[in-house]
């Protein structure tokens, strides 16, 4: 797999895109990361429909991305790049990611992390809790952080703690928090 090419042929095929290794994504974004991952194995790639919240403390991950069906996985020398872009950017779920119009609310992905059984892994619903706070809900967020936290192992548990503190000095005060991890991610896919 010539990635430079898959990625020069994303470019060219996409339109107004971002890339950050096989991350490819939305130019435009405010809280969430939307596009199309290509996962390179050894053995060839994992194709996905990725999401990632920019206001995660955990950083980058695939909790709230799923893999494309079809294909999914492709392996070494089955097709070639420009047809592996292709079908990518064919599939409908791609299709919505770099859709015409603004990019993905933090109310559509409440929506999708409500629907998805992402929501049954605790991170996954710390980081719920924190999209709360950064669309100013902060009494449903504070209820649901206190609701989670005998449940989450310890690092998630010190961020939960860290940011029921931060709410008690007020909604600027966490917002300001989840704001600094924001810029922590946005560094991590070179994007500052």
């Amino acid at each position: 797999m010539n990635k430079r090419l898959i990625a020069r042929t994303m470019r060219l095929r996409a339109g107004n895109i971002k890339q950050s290794g096989g991350y490819f994504f939305r130019a435009e974004f405010d809280h969430i990361l939307r596009g199309v991952l290509f996962e390179y194995v050894p053995r060839g790639v994992y194709v996905w429909n990725f999401r990632f919240p920019l206001f995660d403390f955990f950083g980058e991950n695939l909790l709230y991305s799923d893999r494309l069906r079809p294909p999914g996985f492709i392996e070494k020398g089955q097709i070639t790049e420009d047809a592996m872009v292709e079908g990518a950017l064919a599939h409908p779920d791609v299709q919505e990611a770099f859709r015409p119009g603004p990019p993905m609310s933090l109310e559509q992905f409440f929506q999708f992390l409500e629907g998805s059984t992402a929501m049954l892994n605790e991170h996954a619903q710390l980081i719920f809790a924190a999209g709360l706070v950064m669309a100013g809900e902060e009494v449903r967020a504070k209820q649901m952080l206190a609701e989670i936290l005998p449940r989450l192992p310890a690092r998630d548990a010190e961020h939960c703690r860290r940011l029921q503190e931060a709410l008690q000095k007020g909604l600027p005060a966490a917002v300001e928090l989840l704001d600094k991890v924001r810029q922590q991610n946005l560094r991590a896919f070179k994007l500052i």
